[in-house]
């Protein structure tokens, strides 16, 4: 679907200037993405898209009115959440999770309850869907002038409660995933492209912010390493491989390591650069094996239990066309 007018998120050239620099500081990230570097402007990126003309928009509620939200802002959070968490990288087949109403925010409810904690293929791969789905709702929540709070209650079947916090403007990164999720994904055209030299460091960094990490690898890995997921877009070129991966062991970790492939793909985006989930989730041990030694060793670390991983491929946006 595509995203109403409403997002008024623009992001022009001249705010990838210290990620083309990246590529000559030694991979150094600037304190931010405001700065004199990547300069999102200063302005929310998600608006209520249905709510009356005589309601008060909730992003000019006072604090203390959070604690209980009105019906007409309660239909205002839900269509911002919704249509964010639909606009998420999402694997192929149904969607496997649906949102609930809760006081101030919504409920993250996956469609078979045992899903919430069974180590099934099915299990594993929903969960990860539903961490790019919430961080493409917390970052609405965000773009309203607000901020996020994330709760894992141990209720069967949910995986996570997303409400409402105190006022806050959406930091300089948050406004650059909200520039790529109004447009699903789909990388600006920039001339000339980012270098992947001055990509990487911001990648890392959207990851390390979401409670995982990422890291380059030379390897054009196997198909074999894990389910990919579908993207409908013919691209050309040799890819810059990243592998992604969260620690804690289920069901967070891939609750988290969704979140980093959303976070990571929407930056990306926002530097002009398209992502393939190539392998969501990937067999550690095939990866292993496909990497081979010292590789693995450096890009994995020692084999343990409790890591999600996944396997991204980047390409800049001159390589891609219509599929």
């Amino acid at each position: 679907s595509v995203p109403p007018s409403s997002w008024r998120a623009d992001v022009d050239a001249r705010h990838v200037t210290d990620a083309r620099r990246g590529a000559g500081s030694g991979g150094r990230v600037p304190n931010g993405l405001a700065g004199p570097g990547l300069s999102i402007p200063a302005r929310r990126s998600f608006c209520p898209a249905r709510a009356r003309p005589s309601d008060r928009r909730l992003v000019d509620m006072p604090v203390q009115e959070m604690t209980a939200l009105e019906p007409p802002h309660v239909v205002t959070l839900l269509d911002e959440v919704e249509l964010a968490a639909r606009c998420s990288a999402q694997a192929a087949g149904p969607i496997p999770w649906y949102l609930d109403p809760v006081p101030d925010g919504v409920a993250f409810r996956l469609l078979v309850r045992r899903w919430a904690d069974s180590a099934s293929k099915d299990a594993v791969l929903a969960r990860i869907g539903c961490g790019t789905a919430l961080q493409a709702s917390s970052l609405a929540i965000a773009g309203l002038g607000r901020r996020p709070v994330t709760s894992f209650p141990t209720e069967p079947g949910v995986l996570a409660v997303l409400r409402v916090g105190e006022r806050r403007e959406p930091c300089s990164e948050e406004l650059a995933m909200l520039a790529g999720l109004r447009h699903s994904g789909v990388p600006r055209r920039l001339e000339p492209p980012v270098p992947e030299a001055g990509l990487m460091p911001w990648l890392r960094r959207a990851a390390e912010r979401q409670g995982g990490w990422a890291r380059r690898s030379d390897t054009v890995l196997d198909e074999g390493v894990g389910p990919a997921w579908p993207d409908g877009r013919t691209v050309t070129g040799r890819p810059a491989t990243m592998i992604v991966g969260a620690d804690g062991g289920p069901p967070l970790a891939e609750v988290r390591l969704g979140r980093v492939i959303e976070a990571v793909r929407l930056t990306a985006a926002a530097l002009g650069w398209w992502t393939r989930i190539a392998a969501a989730p990937a067999d550690e041990d095939r990866l292993r094996r496909t990497l081979r030694g010292g590789t693995a060793q450096a890009l994995l670390g020692a084999p343990r239990r409790g890591t999600a991983l996944a396997v991204l491929e980047l390409r800049p946006s001159q390589c891609l066309s219509a599929g």
